[in-house]
């Protein structure tokens, strides 16, 4: 496949990330958080199960070899993570969740500075404090008083955790990537905390029991998210990674929260204030000056 097209391609996945915001939140209308995220992760696993044994019949052995740090990855990244997603999206604006979402990059190089002793310049500090300064912009809807007096939206506070718990994901995943590749790791990680999603579904939310009455417009939601933003857009990353490496790659992210924002407005019609955009220029550019120093 030319450059171009594998260009074309995370230009493809990258707005299937951002449409998926308003996506998700018209699901959720109709269909409970967990519930919505287990029919996503549950068609989404059965085809990384279709896929993974084609290509290696030692799945079983690998998730039981690795069972601890995959079912860590499975429940910060796919359960735990959707819990606040999810529900960010019932209390906040979809543009607003996908805004904060952009911070993830910062938030994940500290941990790994933390954690994994990667080291921070002057530039990437620089980058960080700039994207911090955006994100509190965003939650605080720029009033210093929210700010002073803590009243910041469920929703947004919600959503900056999903945001600390998919970054905490990323760095768990970086040492069994390094083991047994990108691909198995996030399939199998994908199963494991898609089953942990059961009982929470059908304890806490009855939501399977009305399956066969949700409109078609939630089951939509569930395809949507399920086949185009999970399977596509992660299979398209990976491809970009493996044309262009995970530096050139990540300069696309840039580009999910400006389609977040567009979507949201025409299918949502949110209105998004004069503050709420200067506080996401600001998340992107210190994503970009942190993604662009690192040592």
């Amino acid at each position: 496949m030319k450059d171009i097209s594998v260009l074309a391609l995370l230009f493809l996945a990258t707005f299937a990330w951002g449409v998926g915001f308003p996506i998700s939140k018209i699901g959720i209308h109709y269909i409970p958080p967990f519930t919505f995220a287990l029919f996503r992760f549950f068609i989404t696993s059965v085809m990384f199960i279709i896929i993974l044994n084609k290509k290696d019949k030692n799945i079983l052995s690998d998730m039981k070899k690795y069972f601890i740090p995959l079912s860590m990855m499975g429940l910060s990244g796919i359960t735990i993570y959707n819990f606040f997603y999810l529900y960010s999206l019932k209390f906040t604006l979809a543009s607003n969740s996908v805004l904060i979402a952009s911070f993830n990059p910062i938030i994940t190089t500290i941990i790994a500075a933390v954690f994994l002793k990667e080291k921070i310049n002057f530039f990437m500090g620089l980058g960080i404090l700039i994207s911090l300064f955006g994100v509190l912009i965003i939650i605080s809807h720029g009033s210093l008083d929210v700010i002073l007096n803590f009243s910041f939206n469920l929703g947004d506070i919600f959503m900056l955790i999903a945001t600390f718990l998919w970054a905490v994901y990323s760095v768990l995943g970086k040492k069994i990537i390094s083991v047994i590749g990108y691909s198995k790791s996030v399939a199998l990680s994908t199963i494991l905390g898609t089953l942990y999603l059961i009982p929470l579904s059908l304890f806490f939310e009855d939501g399977v029991k009305n399956t066969f009455s949700y409109p078609f417009v939630a089951w939509a939601s569930v395809l949507y998210m399920a086949f185009v933003a999970t399977l596509f857009a992660f299979s398209v990353w990976y491809k970009g990674v493996e044309r262009f490496g995970a530096a050139k790659t990540s300069i696309f992210v840039n580009l999910v929260p400006v389609f977040g924002v567009i979507s949201s407005s025409f299918m949502l019609h949110e209105k998004v204030g004069l503050t709420t955009i200067a506080g996401g220029v600001l998340v992107i550019v210190g994503v970009i000056i942190t993604n662009k120093s690192r040592v």
